[in-house]
């Protein structure tokens, strides 16, 4: 399907806002690459840790560094909601056969969520608004932002609806999460150079082990 016919749909449009985002913290960061390279190295090794390991992962590295609180609250938001402004209308898409995703990758992420979004989707709304927000908050593997919108989705919420209940619940994860691990910042600046060293030597090995996946296919 092309970029015009998607954009004649509301997810279309939502997905266009969160292409912009996309483009605002690229510009972002590359401006802190040949201005402030050493605020780029924090910001860069945030992203990706928040990325592949999640908001706590994101959230120690900003406090080891001693990163302003707010700065890094506000950060950490634009990130998630980022990944919610891409995937979500590309899972509402896909889920109404209006477009069809060839990457092989992201085709599969959208498979996997589908299947967690619908094995969660009859607990949560069981409980509505607030089993959606807490799944949300809580930070385990298949939960959080973007698959909480798809659940959201598959609740029968609106787009509007959803997206502010996922929005601002991750908002106020990001919050809590900042304030307890908070409590543990004097032992993540002691050992700030030994968790971003862990975290990037993980993230290296995944993605060997992806590529040798891929390769033994």
């Amino acid at each position: 399907m092309r970029l015009p016919t998607i954009l004649n749909y509301i997810e279309g449009k939502i997905l266009l806002f969160g292409l912009f985002l996309l483009l605002l913290c690229l510009s972002l960061l590359l401006w802190d690459a040949f201005v402030y390279p050493e605020r780029f190295r924090l910001l860069s090794s945030i992203t990706a840790s928040n990325i592949i390991f999640g908001r706590m992962a994101g959230l120690s590295i900003g406090i080891s560094a001693q990163m302003e609180v707010v700065w890094l609250v506000l950060f950490n938001l634009l990130i998630e909601s980022i990944m919610v402004l891409l995937l979500y209308p590309l899972f509402v898409l896909s889920w109404k056969r209006l477009h069809t995703i060839t990457y092989t990758p992201l085709n599969n992420f959208l498979e996997r969520s589908h299947e967690s979004a619908t094995k969660y989707q009859p607990l949560i709304k069981k409980y509505g608004i607030f089993g959606l927000m807490l799944f949300v908050v809580t930070p385990f593997a298949m939960t959080g932002p973007v698959v909480g919108s798809f659940v959201g989705y598959l609740m029968g919420l609106s787009h509007r609806m959803t997206l502010f209940i996922v929005l601002t619940s991750t908002l106020v994860a990001i919050i809590l999460w900042t304030y307890i691990i908070k409590n543990f910042e004097s032992l993540l600046i002691a050992h700030s150079d030994s968790l971003i060293l862990l975290l990037a030597t993980t993230a290296g090995l995944l993605l060997l082990g992806y590529l040798w996946r891929r390769r033994n296919a």
